[in-house]
């Protein structure tokens, strides 16, 4: 996603992704989730995953434009909607509350520290961008994707197929589209980059001092209110 500058950017957020990088090197890009026990584990939650959303959708239910939630465009084109469930590590009302099961699946994710519902609606293009944070990983959970919709990290394209994962340093060039005819439904998830030591504890300072920009701090109020813009007859 594409960030303006804010609170723990700047040479702060510089200082601490040389560490990280420095304590955390020999990887490639995505990465393997060969016998990541977290990974297989939420995975095996995809059936009731997709059967809440399922459940949302076809009773109407609608989410926001990314550049409503945070309140920036991000440089898509088309259609990206996005719902926030877990923020700070901390379940975020009200779409925590109709998704239980999905909840209940990424608490047992080791470093979670937000987490959203992430629609590329068909003829979404976002074009190749880096993120500013080595800090964290991205890992994408396909929900709903039949292959047509793909995310490429540097040279490595990952087709977005149903009940499929990616985890990536989103520092790297990347990009995402969707040019299927139907929606790509996933959870797309920030972990806290797994470095030990001195740099382990430097960079959870600082992914705490990043969530103090407003952005980031103003998300679920901004959340609560477009749910109840777009689906003023559910649950509040």
């Amino acid at each position: 996603m594409r960030q303006r500058s804010g609170i723990g950017d700047g040479v702060l957020l510089r200082n601490n992704n040389a560490r990280v990088v420095a304590a955390d090197r020999v990887h490639p890009n995505p990465r393997s989730l060969d016998g990541e026990p977290w990974d297989a584990g939420l995975r095996s939650h995809h059936a009731a995953i997709a059967g809440e959303w399922r459940r949302f959708a076809d009773g109407g239910g609608r989410l926001p434009r990314m550049e409503d939630l945070l309140g920036e465009h991000q440089g898509n084109e088309g259609s990206w909607r996005v719902g926030l469930l877990v923020q700070t590590g901390r379940p975020v009302a009200p779409l925590a509350d109709l998704f239980p099961a999905t909840v209940s699946a990424l608490a047992a994710v080791p470093g979670l520290l937000s987490a959203l519902w992430s629609v590329l609606e068909p003829g979404v293009e976002l074009p190749p961008h880096a993120g500013p944070n080595a800090g964290v990983l991205r890992y994408h959970l396909t929900v709903e994707g039949d292959g047509s919709a793909a995310l490429q990290v540097g040279d490595v394209v990952v087709p977005y197929v149903a009940g499929g994962s990616v985890l990536f340093d989103d520092t790297a060039e990347h990009s995402a589209w969707n040019r299927g005819a139907s929606d790509r439904v996933s959870i797309l998830c920030e972990l806290l980059r797994p470095v030990t030591g001195r740099a382990a504890t430097l960079n959870r300072v600082v992914q705490r001092v990043r969530a103090l920009d407003g952005r980031y701090r103003g998300a679920p109020a901004r959340a609560a209110e477009w749910h109840r813009a777009l689906n003023p007859h559910a649950p509040a």
